[in-house]
């Protein structure tokens, strides 16, 4: 009996040492509104869209677009494999932009690949911890340059005039395409429904920005844009450039 006890109360000893020993190695929980900060520098969500449009534009071999010839084309690095949208390994990286944020078909009625530059830029948003309410998940940028346009003063996202506001990394920016819709679509003033085309920004110097956005030249590509001496963008005829979207690094809310 007594050996009994001895070994009922060496038991619980254990269970008392192994239960300390367990609490103690757990880390510490953080919760809304406590004072324990992380032990690492978490990227703001600017950031993370930065980066993960620089990831994408690695995957897809680093191309530029040179605008100043006549068509168009993409420029590799030396020794890079061109990239183009319908290749196996790129065509599932556009497969997944669209279908995170559309449920439509991503292929035409002709088998033609639909034009996914906006998906990307929902992409980027959504996979940084961007949430719907901030901006809205579709595969029109007009959808959300849209919401933008009539954003509360607080929002994450608000649409700026590309003559009167200067983009800096971040920021996303916005223009018509299609010839006859950019003649109708000349002002920010005039802006509509219709086909348009949004880069992010990535990088800044004196006078010109580094652009990375979805289905340039088929694929996910930088580009150029210049600036002037007020750090406005310079349209031109490719991109007449009206809509600059600025993102504001704030708390989300639910």
């Amino acid at each position: 009996m007594i050996r009994s006890l001895r070994s009922i109360s060496l038991g619980l000893i254990l269970i008392q040492i192994g239960c300390t020993l367990i609490t103690a190695d757990q880390p510490p929980r953080i919760t809304p509104g406590s004072d324990i900060k992380p032990a690492f520098a978490i990227p703001t969500i600017r950031e993370r869209m930065i980066y993960l449009a620089r990831q994408e534009w690695m995957l897809f071999g680093q191309p530029v677009a040179d605008y100043t010839r006549q068509p168009p084309v993409l420029t590799y690095p030396s020794g890079t494999t061109i990239s183009h949208e319908t290749q196996a390994p790129f065509f599932s990286r556009v497969f997944l932009y669209w279908y995170t944020v559309s449920s439509l078909p991503m292929v035409g009625y002709e088998g033609e690949m639909r034009p996914w530059s906006g998906a990307f830029i929902v992409w980027l948003a959504r996979s940084a911890g961007v949430p719907e309410n901030d901006l809205p998940s579709t595969v029109l940028h007009w959808d959300y340059i849209e919401h933008t346009l009539s954003a509360d003063k607080k929002a994450r996202f608000i649409a700026r005039n590309a003559k009167f506001y200067s983009p800096k990394p971040g920021d996303l920016l916005c223009a018509p395409r299609e010839e006859g819709f950019m003649h109708k679509v000349n002002t920010f003033t005039r802006l509509r429904r219709g086909p348009y085309h949004c880069d992010i920004v990535v990088d800044r110097r004196p006078y010109e920005l580094d652009l990375i956005g979805g289905n340039v030249l088929d694929a996910v590509s930088l580009t150029h844009a210049e600036l002037d001496a007020h750090g406005y963008v310079l349209p031109n005829a490719e991109r007449p450039w009206q809509v600059v979207i600025e993102q504001r690094d704030i708390e989300s809310k639910p």
